[in-house]
């Protein structure tokens, strides 16, 4: 899996991303990937994948996120991507523990003192698995009504040297996770 972190310019997150050759199309990534960059966080109704975010008409935004985008093509179903996302945010709990931040993930959200720190989703395109998290900078621009925390209330405040650190560390992951599979031999 190719790691890219985006430290140049300020990318925005509208859904679009989670398009399939995404990391391809704009980076030239071709393959198994986990692009980090940060910017806005404001998913439009077309673009959202979550049916019950849809059917409640829910708002999607932040003013500033790191965001990660993953694309996987070794296996494609819903299954697979349920899962790695949970994998991955479990990873990222744990690099926040690293900080000294004590977490707690419901479902597929990261929460911090009750206040919720990222969003997140994972699906299928025709070719790969694609999942986003967005792990609030600061808890600015979010829809009313959602208690939030971000990195900056938590003393995080190197946001660099956290996308760095969070992107080795979901990548370190997932290379396990693949070495794990290909060392093992089928039960007889």
């Amino acid at each position: 899996m190719e790691l890219l972190i985006v430290k140049d310019r300020i990318i925005d997150y509208d859904g679009s991303a989670i398009g399939g050759h995404w990391a391809y199309k704009n980076f030239g990534i071709l393959g198994n990937s986990l692009v980090v960059f940060r910017g806005k966080c404001d998913v439009k109704v077309e673009e959202m994948i979550d049916i019950e975010d849809l059917r409640a008409s829910k708002e999607i935004k932040s003013n500033d996120m790191v965001h990660y985008i993953i694309e996987v093509f070794d296996l494609v179903n819903t299954l697979f991507a349920s899962t790695l996302q949970k994998l991955f945010i479990a990873r990222l709990c744990g690099v926040l523990a690293e900080y000294g931040v004590k977490t707690h993930r419901k479902g597929d959200d990261i929460y911090v003192n009750g206040k919720k720190l990222s969003i997140s989703i994972a699906t299928v395109s025709p070719v790969s698995v694609k999942i986003h998290i967005g792990i609030n900078v600061e808890a600015k621009g979010i829809p009313e009504g959602v208690d939030a925390i971000g990195l900056k209330e938590l003393g995080i405040t190197d946001v660099g040297k956290f996308m760095e650190r969070t992107g080795k560390a979901l990548i370190g992951e997932f290379k396990k996770v693949k070495k794990d599979s290909l060392k093992v031999r089928w039960a007889q």
